[in-house]
């Protein structure tokens, strides 16, 4: 596992507002044109995408579109994306991603985009969620980059704070690459030798998951003193994350969380995430890739960040007062 502890990166380029934003080299080179589709507006991702394209001194009118967290907009979305005819469409998040350029094998033409390029960035589990079936060479009009840190580094970091024989997790098990997830923590508990005592969200007659039965649920796993409560790549959990991790806290359950969104914006109390920011810069080398160099998706592999941060919130730990061994205080980024 190799920890990144974090470093002050500059911001090259102000994030433009929601619509079109057209840029041009000096030369006149006419711009690329870049659909942006969001699932819930900008975060530090885009920003290190923008500024990578702009260290590259790429032309590029950027154009912004967001989901907001509504599954239902994204067929107008994809249609939109069809009559614009862009040189790349750039998606974040499984949900949008899936919708745009749908299941590996299982694409409609009518329904999805099959012949315009198409960039994801934050897919935890690409595979697992059936986008694409091979990371190395995805096969289809499909590339991009995934935030997932390695399950395995993951529980190594807990175990750097703090002994661990049970962990507790709560899921929703309407989402693939929740349960995915899940799935490999439970595969590791026997040869990394901890008990998983994982609670699913119940869910409404909708299929949809019960936000009102999370405070009982962190109840229920608090009674059963795991060592940490621990927040994955979940769409739903991460909606929930404050209301989460603060009844965690009400209940002395510190939360390790794999997110850095999650880790910075609520009360986990540790994590081992990768740097969004980064992550935007990765994505646009592989945009770059595309638009530049004529590269097909088909054949770009789909990564992640080699280096990931240790975060700390040192806040929560005096409150808990529980606070980590010196030899990770070498390397793990405090935040407050």
């Amino acid at each position: 596992m190799r920890i990144l502890k974090s470093t002050f990166l500059p911001a090259l380029l102000v994030l433009l507002a929601l619509g079109s934003s057209p840029a041009q080299s000096a030369d006149g080179e006419k711009p690329y044109r870049v659909l942006m589709l969001l699932w819930n507006g900008k975060t530090e991702l885009e920003r290190g995408f923008q500024d990578a394209v702009a260290e590259f001194g790429l032309p590029v009118e950027f154009i912004w579109r967001d989901a907001g967290r509504d599954r239902q907009r994204i067929p107008a979305l994809v249609a939109e994306a069809k009559a614009l005819r862009p040189d790349l469409i750039c998606t974040w998040g499984a949900a949008v991603t899936l919708g745009v350029a749908g299941e590996q094998g299982h694409a409609d033409p009518a329904a999805h985009v099959t012949d315009i390029p198409v960039l994801f960035a934050m897919v935890p589990a690409p595979l697992e969620s059936g986008l694409v079936s091979d990371l190395s060479a995805p096969e289809r009009n499909v590339t991009g980059t995934t935030q997932q840190v390695p399950v395995e580094a993951q529980i190594k970091a807990i175990r750097a704070y703090r002994p661990l024989t049970r962990l507790g997790v709560i899921y929703n098990p309407a989402d693939p690459n929740s349960v995915a997830n899940v799935r490999r923590l439970r595969e590791l508990s026997g040869p990394m030798q901890f008990e998983l005592l994982d609670q699913p969200v119940p869910l409404d007659r909708r299929g949809k998951p019960r936000a009102a039965a999370l405070p009982e649920l962190v109840g229920r796993l608090a009674r059963r003193e795991p060592q940490f409560l621990y927040i994955g790549p979940d769409a739903f959990i991460s909606e929930h994350r404050k209301r989460l991790t603060d009844r965690a806290l009400h209940y002395r359950l510190p939360t390790f969380s794999a997110s850095e969104l999650d880790m910075r914006d609520s009360q986990a109390l540790v994590g081992l995430t990768a740097r969004l920011y980064n992550l935007g810069r990765l994505t646009a080398l592989k945009a770059r890739q595309i638009l530049v160099d004529k590269k097909n998706p088909r054949d770009i592999p789909v990564e992640s960040l080699s280096r990931f941060t240790y975060t700390i919130n040192r806040s929560v730990a005096k409150r808990l007062a529980l606070y980590p061994p010196m030899n990770v205080l070498s390397y793990a980024e405090l935040i407050d």
